[in-house]
């Protein structure tokens, strides 16, 4: 499992290494208000979404990263600053786009650069749709969806959320 560069970020396949971090990051009330449905998760909710993406990168070559900042200039260089990565959709055979980032780095384009990475990782190794579903206040995460150039397919109740679902094609990532 190789990591992927961007020009501003690292992201290395999510480990056992990445544990801590990673749920440190899921109960933040800014970041679980919307992917973790407003619930702070255990410890062991997070080791399965390791175990999870594992299976993933043994079954298709992609799953999910944690991702760090990549700018020797700036003084928090090298630092987690989230995770983006592709699952099985409520354990289907759709695959989705999932993202978490620290509030701290908001507004930076940072989320959107590590999902394009991402995408085109899971297009090369042969993807040929990915969905992502964001709640409908969720504003930040849609803007982004949108910038990857995803397509909007519906809006309806998910989990008893009002949910925007996307999608995007191979062939329209790569347009």
């Amino acid at each position: 499992m190789a990591g992927l560069d961007t020009q501003r970020l690292k992201l290395q396949p999510l480990g056992a290494a990445h544990l801590e971090a990673l749920h440190s990051l899921s109960v933040d009330p800014d970041v679980r208000r919307y992917l973790f449905k407003d619930r702070v998760i255990p410890l062991s909710q997070v080791e399965e979404m390791l175990v999870a993406s594992d299976a993933l990168f043994a079954e298709i070559g992609t799953g999910f990263y944690a991702v760090y900042l990549n700018l020797p200039e700036h003084p928090n260089d090298q630092d987690f600053i989230g995770f983006c990565g592709q699952r099985h959709f409520e354990g289907g055979s759709e695959i989705e786009l999932l993202l978490g980032m620290n509030p701290d780095i908001w507004g930076r384009g940072f989320g959107a650069e590590a999902a394009r990475a991402v995408l085109a990782h899971g297009f090369a190794c042969g993807l040929q749709r990915v969905i992502a579903a964001a709640d409908t206040p969720n504003q930040r995460s849609i803007k982004v969806l949108q910038k990857l150039g995803m397509s909007f397919l519906e809006r309806r109740q998910w989990h008893g959320l009002d949910t925007m679902f996307y999608e995007i094609s191979v062939e329209d990532f790569q347009a």
